[in-house]
């Protein structure tokens, strides 16, 4: 079982929150400053702090955690104590692992029937997990290490040729972290 868990951009964090919380104040400054859409302009901040929490969960509180067991690509969300998995396929069904830059020069970015962000990050590498399910394609963004890429595109390699029916393992303590 190898793991993986993006590193954390603190800086994006910190921008995140700073930016958030001064947009958010800045509207509803603007609210006092022109009395006459007050209302109007007070309702627009309430929904911008709405948005600026759940950035600032999506983006700073919250971890992502990818496995590799027995053929079975693994997502967990981790929300300070609490774990979820997020889902478990099958690297066997896998159609393509690439890059950002290869996930646009394959066209992949117009075919796909179902798209899911499991990032931690705005920004940074990122790589694109297509796969087929129940007749469908379906694109993961995820953010890997270069370790466990090599290691993801061995696993894949590894499923096709020997094609099983794996129950997924779900998350446990164990495994290698890398």
């Amino acid at each position: 079982m190898y793991k993986c868990k993006p590193e954390r951009n603190p800086k994006q964090a910190a921008l995140l929150m700073i930016g958030s919380i001064l947009l958010t104040i800045g509207t509803f400054a603007l609210g006092i400053l022109w009395e006459e859409y007050k209302g109007v302009i007070n309702l627009a901040a309430m929904f911008i702090a709405a948005i600026a929490i759940y950035i600032i969960i999506r983006f700073t509180m919250t971890e992502m955690e990818y496995t590799l067991d027995n053929g079975t690509f693994i997502i967990t969300k981790i929300v300070g104590n609490k774990r979820t998995d997020q889902g478990s396929l099958d690297l066997a069904e896998t159609i393509d692992l690439v890059s950002k830059e290869d996930y646009k020069a394959k066209g992949y970015n117009k075919s796909y029937n179902n798209f899911f962000n499991y990032s931690q990050n705005l920004g940074g590498k990122h790589w694109f997990f297509v796969v087929g399910f129940a007749g469908k394609r379906a694109v993961i963004e995820f953010e890997p290490n270069d370790a466990f890429v090599a290691i993801m595109k061995d696993e894949i390699e590894k499923a096709k040729k020997e094609p099983q029916n794996r129950p997924p393992q779900g998350n446990s303590d164990g495994g290698i972290l890398i």
